[in-house]
């Protein structure tokens, strides 16, 4: 039988008393002393008078369902009397058939399924569905599980309250496999399909029309605002696509458009700012970020690529395959928004799944690429969605064994933290993060640790594998970006730097490093001698603008 906490659950957003987010972000904050019906109340999302409705209606209705299901499985008459026998706990029609392991029924006058002192233990937990989409709070049900009715005495909290009622087809349910049953809501799109492609843009267009067209010429972003035209970022470069900007109302419809295409029917609000992955059919996977001037909204949204790029292809030095052979460890992957990160650290995991055998959780912040699997399992779980913390999702994934953990990307010493323990687990980590150079990492990684610098700094040497900084250049020309990096594959000297904090001599560490090392000098350097990117380009990334003094940029 279902919870008091997901028949609650239920009821609240079935009545779009509570939205889906509100549910995820309080569900795991739910303990013996407080409900989620409290911990809503608590936070000022409902009222006390919609609280204590709700709470009689849900303790009514598992009275209800306990008497139904008794009825429905209640021996039949006894020819002789005979000592009175405890009736046997029927299976509940709201969850597929388990191992045959005794539970003890709930009281009637407790809110709270509490087990009988006589009743044997359960030797199991609660079985949670585990899949792509992450752990459900509504339970094992389908959707068809709610059938709405009118109830007395709830007419003053203007809740048009939902009965939970088993049917022939909640029978039915119990029979499908796990991602037949998990809730629609929680499906990751992928965007196929086939659309026509303008030959020109204007503010008419569809929001999936623009962006295919920005698939169509590689675009890698497109800014939609009341201030400017269509912008595009081609190879680095922003370009404008049409003549005019749009007005409040188009860009509200296309965040409209956007909203149908978000896995968690997330429901956008005037001054609330969001980052989140959306689907539309023809237009592939993209993620969009939505800021507000007031109420009038700007759309910055990144195209995902839906083809992965193979290592190999991402040219980066070659001691950096040496981190496909580690068992465990943490591996950086570093550098400003836009640098392809998340492509690096998915092109890591797919060549792994494709060496060994491996069960693969990717924790992400949203999903962005859905990831391939040749010889495993993938599981991809979004914050907010599908785990309410990257933490908890990290000692989540050490606990359901995962060998390989992508962690993109990670924001906070909480999150560093629970890396380095996975990492110390047994499973080999790869975690995005943001800065510019190896140097300039470690050392806000060690004032972010504040008084536990030192335990830190012992953690990561210890712990910590290889960084890879990377920078998207523009090619010469505009025909495309090339990548320039500065890379370590932490040898025992460099992890002596580490422990002992002494990162002003990690620069020089670099440089002298033949196959272990790369600056981002070296690479800036190699780069222009090749003729992919312009002097001024390398002068301006550099870490010593003394060596590229020849390429400054003339006032």
């Amino acid at each position: 039988m279902m919870t008091t906490n997901q028949i609650m659950a239920k009821v609240l957003f079935s009545n779009n008393l509570v939205s889906e987010k509100q549910i995820q972000e309080y569900w795991g904050k739910i303990d013996a002393s407080h409900d989620l019906g409290a911990l809503l109340l608590a936070a000022g999302i409902l009222d006390a008078q919609t609280y204590a409705a709700v709470s009689q209606y849900v303790k009514d209705l598992e009275v209800k369902l306990r008497a139904a299901e008794e009825a429905k499985t209640a021996p039949k008459p006894a020819p002789a009397p005979s000592a009175p026998q405890s009736p046997k706990p029927a299976a509940s029609a709201f969850e597929r058939p388990k191992a045959q392991t005794p539970k003890a029924p709930a009281p009637q006058a407790s809110p709270k399924p509490v087990p009988s002192a006589e009743a044997p233990k359960p030797s199991v937990e609660e079985e949670k569905p585990l899949a792509l989409e992450g752990n459900n709070p509504y339970g094992n049900s389908s959707a068809t599980s709610v059938q709405i009715e009118k109830v007395e005495g709830l007419e003053q909290t203007s809740i048009a309250t939902a009965v939970i009622a088993p049917t022939e087809e909640l029978e039915a349910d119990s029979e499908k496999t796990e991602d037949e049953v998990l809730p629609d809501r929680f499906e990751i799109e992928t965007g196929e399909g086939t659309i026509d492609v303008p030959a020109e843009l204007s503010t008419e267009n569809s929001l999936a029309e623009i962006l295919a067209f920005a698939r169509k010429f590689n675009a890698t972003d497109v800014y939609l605002s009341e201030t400017s035209p269509i912008a595009m970022r081609i190879c680095g470069t922003l370009n404008y696509v049409n003549e005019k900007p749009f007005e409040v109302s188009q860009l509200s419809k296309l965040l409209s458009e956007a909203k149908q295409g978000f896995a968690d029917g997330y429901e956008p609000v005037v001054g609330v700012d969001f980052s989140k992955s959306f689907a539309l059919a023809g237009a592939g996977r993209n993620r969009l970020t939505v800021t507000w001037n007031e109420t009038v909204p700007t759309l910055a949204i990144r195209v995902i690529s839906a083809e992965s790029i193979p290592l190999d292809k991402l040219y980066l030095p070659p001691f950096c395959a040496d981190f496909l052979k580690l068992r465990h460890g943490l591996v950086l992957i570093v550098g400003p928004s836009g640098s392809g990160r998340s492509t690096t650290v998915g092109a890591f995991g797919e060549a792994l799944s494709k060496e060994r055998h491996v069960l693969l959780e990717s924790i992400e912040k949203p999903i962005e690429r859905l990831l391939q699997n040749a010889n495993g399992m993938t599981v991809q779980k979004e914050v907010g969605l599908h785990v309410t913390s990257g933490v908890s999702a990290l000692h989540d994934a050490v606990l359901s064994g995962a060998g390989v953990i992508l962690f993109d990307h990670m924001e906070t010493v909480e999150e560093l933290w629970a890396a380095l323990q996975a990492s110390s687990a047994g499973a080999l980590v790869f975690a995005v993060t943001a800065g510019n150079d190896v140097y300039g990492l470690l050392s806000r990684l060690f004032s972010a640790a504040a008084d536990r610098e030192a335990e830190l700094a012992a953690a990561l040497s210890d712990e910590l594998k290889g960084v890879i900084v990377q920078h998207l250049i523009p090619v010469i020309d505009n025909q495309g970006q090339v990548l320039a990096v500065e890379a370590l594959k932490v040898t025992s000297s460099i992890a002596n730097l580490i422990r002992r904090r002494e990162l002003i001599q990690l620069p020089a560490a670099i440089a002298a490093a033949k196959n272990t090392g790369l600056s981002l000098d070296d690479s800036l350097q190699s780069l222009v001698e090749s003729g992919y990117i312009r002097g001024e380009d390398a002068w301006q990334r550099s870490l010593n603008r003394r060596r590229f003094a020849a390429y400054r940029p003339k006032k």
